[in-house]
């Protein structure tokens, strides 16, 4: 880079460091409850270089997310094993990722031909975006998965010699990122053979395969046997997969999915901060807009390998068993990005063609087009900046004080459960983080959020002391959030708080400001 350029580099790497140095404590850590399992199976490798999910009572190997990252992460707990203390260390460390994915992506957007102009603006956008912001700067495996997702992109249009076959081991480390990197194993390929270099596509799956297959023969021999649906969700993608999606529902997971990827697609560029139909309709249309610049791009002959890694990508996400939202297709958004603008760019040199049209009438219509798509585009701009400056902040104020709540809990389950006891939690990463009880979630199941069904939702809630009985739970730690993971309905949430505080066989042990942690009585 030149001067100029890491002047610019230097400054979109400032909102993410503000954020970074602001929030060390990291408050809104295992809320998603991802990051938190992803953090405790890097603890089990920094302590004995096991693999499992060391917060569960039954402690099972982690055969649902690949190795790399965790290994990543446990560097951090090497460095330093004091928590939460070790969180300021983690954030600091997963901003470096983001600032790595960031350089990537100048790297990419310059070999893919674009101006230096242009690169900056979409580097800009991407630095300054609330996503890359959010989930770079906290312990999720998406940016991590980027950066060698842009390296395998790099290395495979690079002069490498037996540049196929480096860039099929990046890929194969991207798989052990994310298994979603198994849509290189795909798309490339694909892309060789496109561009007729056959060697190539056979040297870049030799380099890939060796990763896939020794990461699907680990977790299988490694593989708790249940046939517990929430021992499931922490342990196989595939059952997950097939338990929550049948020739029952499958339409209605592909019609919510296809909801749900255009919405997040969108939603990058506008963030969802405003919950309303008309906005929805209008970040759809954004994703939609997306699509149609990254299909023009891809007749350009401009990021053609990235295009059909998004397609693979999309496919997967439209038939997978929870609702996409903009955290799965974070990794995409480098390539959306440059479709939108595309897409802004054709909009625009139509317009200007209709500006110059004899009819007045058509050149009234091009004026009020064009005065609707610029306050689109502002006001986009000024969402995200609220929310990259504003509203972030709050929410992780918000999240600081429901913090304090949830620790108040956990400094009594610790002063007064046993070691041995086991604690039923929607936030079990975290509570065995600060109290080294082993936890477990409530059995919600992504059926239930496909078929809109709030009932069954509500019935595990009802019989939640039946089933810590029966899984040996002696305590029951929850909060107003404990759903909050699958819907946003303030009377469902209610519901299920009424049911759980109207259970006679809870007893409420500590109350705090954020929750109550209830003792199972005895059957």
């Amino acid at each position: 880079m030149r001067v100029r350029s890491l002047l610019v580099f230097a400054i979109v790497l400032v909102p993410s460091a503000c954020y970074v140095l602001r929030n060390l404590d990291m408050p809104e850590f295992g809320r998603a409850q991802d990051d938190g399992l992803l953090f405790v199976s890097a603890k089990s490798l920094a302590e004995d270089g096991s693999f499992r999910i060391v917060s569960l009572p039954e402690k099972p190997a982690q055969t649902k997310y690949p190795v790399l990252y965790p290994l990543f992460l446990a560097a951090v707990w090497k460095l330093d094993p004091d928590f939460p203390q070790n969180l300021a260390l983690a954030r600091i460390a997963s901003w470096l990722l983001l600032a790595i994915a960031l350089a990537l992506s100048w790297a990419y957007f310059r070999k893919q031909g674009f101006s230096e102009p242009r690169t900056m603006v979409l580097v800009a956008l991407l630095g300054f975006n609330p996503y890359m912001i959010l989930f770079g700067a906290n312990t999720f495996s998406e940016v991590f998965f980027l950066c060698w997702l842009l390296g395998v992109f790099l290395l495979a249009q690079s002069k490498l010699a037996q540049a196929a076959l480096v860039a099929g081991i990046a890929a194969g480390c991207a798989y052990l990122s994310r298994t979603a990197g198994i849509a290189l194993l795909v798309s490339m390929p694909a892309w060789y053979l496109l561009r007729k270099q056959f060697r190539q596509a056979a040297q870049f799956a030799a380099g890939m395969a060796p990763f896939v297959l020794g990461w699907m023969v680990w977790s299988h021999i490694r593989q708790f046997h249940t046939l517990d649906a929430a021992l499931i969700y922490y342990t196989d993608y595939v059952k997950m997969e097939f338990l929550t999606i049948g020739p029952d529902n499958f339409y209605i997971v592909l019609w919510k999915n296809l909801d749900g990827l255009l919405y997040g697609m969108g939603g990058l560029a506008i963030p969802q901060v405003i919950g309303s139909l008309p906005v929805k309709i209008l970040t759809e249309v954004v994703g939609v807009a997306m699509i149609s610049g990254c299909v023009r791009l891809y007749r350009r002959g401009v990021a053609a390998e990235y295009s059909l890694f998004g397609i693979v990508s999309l496919l997967m996400l439209l038939v997978w068993h929870y609702p996409p939202n903009e955290r799965f297709v974070l990794p995409l958004y480098p390539l959306l990005l440059a479709g939108l603008v595309a897409e802004l760019e054709h909009l625009g040199s139509m317009l200007r063609t209709a500006f110059g049209h004899k009819d007045a009438g058509q050149r009234v219509a091009a004026m009020i087009m064009s005065a609707c798509v610029a306050a689109i585009v502002v006001g986009a701009l000024a969402v995200e900046a609220f929310v990259s400056f504003d509203y972030l902040y709050t929410s992780a104020n918000q999240s600081r004080t429901k913090l304090a709540g949830m620790r108040a809990a956990y400094n009594w389950i610790s002063a007064h459960a046993p070691n041995s006891a086991t604690v039923l939690s929607n936030y079990d990463p975290i509570l065995y983080l600060y109290t080294g009880r082993s936890s477990q979630m409530v059995p919600l199941l992504p059926r239930f959020w496909y078929a809109g069904d709030e009932q069954s939702t509500i019935a595990a809630y009802r019989d939640v002391a039946a089933y810590c009985r029966s899984h040996r739970f002696e305590y029951f730690y929850s909060n107003p959030d404990d759903i909050s993971r699958w819907t946003d309905d303030p009377e469902e949430a209610r519901t299920v708080e009424e049911v759980v505080e109207s259970n006679r066989d809870l007893e409420p042990m500590f109350r705090s400001s954020f929750g109550t942690v209830y003792r199972v009585r005895p059957q």
